[in-house]
């Protein structure tokens, strides 16, 4: 298990990364570490690795994630009230039950990623790929929020609910 001192080391480095556009420390490299129930509120994660890391039950609040590798990250019940996930890789990432109010997912990949019992209230999905999500039982989703995200045939979605075909993309 990573040290709150090794992980304040790899976020200091990777600040300094992001900061210096990247000629600067280094990216933060975290896929497959276990981090649940690790507080990151308001993080800078932008563009880290942190594909296959155990997120679950972790504070993420706030926490700057665009860009952010997270295919196949464990992110079930994560409290990611207002984070940015802008142009995150969620695809196939856990995130039953996480709490996204307010987060931003706009271009976010989130094809075939496990959305179920999610809180969704006021998250912004414009151009989200949602291709084969499950959003069954999702918290507080609108159709708007659905009309601005591209999903298929195999999104599952609550009953009632549509979302727009993207016939050109790739499964």
């Amino acid at each position: 298990m990573l040290t709150k001192a090794r992980l304040e080391s790899v976020l200091e480095k990777h600040e300094a990364w992001i900061g210096s556009g990247w000629e600067l420390g280094k990216r933060a490299d975290l896929h497959g570490t276990d981090l649940h129930d690790f507080k990151l509120h308001g993080a800078l994660l932008a563009d880290a690795d942190l594909h296959r890391a155990d997120l679950h039950c972790a504070d993420l609040q706030q926490a700057e994630l665009d860009g952010a590798d997270l295919h196949r990250a464990d992110l079930h019940s994560a409290d990611l009230h207002e984070a940015v996930l802008e142009w995150a890789d969620l695809h196939r990432a856990d995130l039953h039950e996480a709490d996204l109010h307010g987060a931003v997912l706009r271009d976010a990949d989130l094809h075939r990623a496990d959305l179920h019992g999610a809180d969704l209230r006021e998250a912004d999905l414009e151009h989200a790929d949602l291709r084969g999500a499950d959003l069954t039982r999702v918290k507080g989703l609108t159709q708007s929020q659905l009309n601005a995200a591209l999903g298929d045939d195999d999104t599952r979605l609550p009953s009632g609910f549509t979302v727009k075909c993207d016939e050109g993309a790739d499964a």
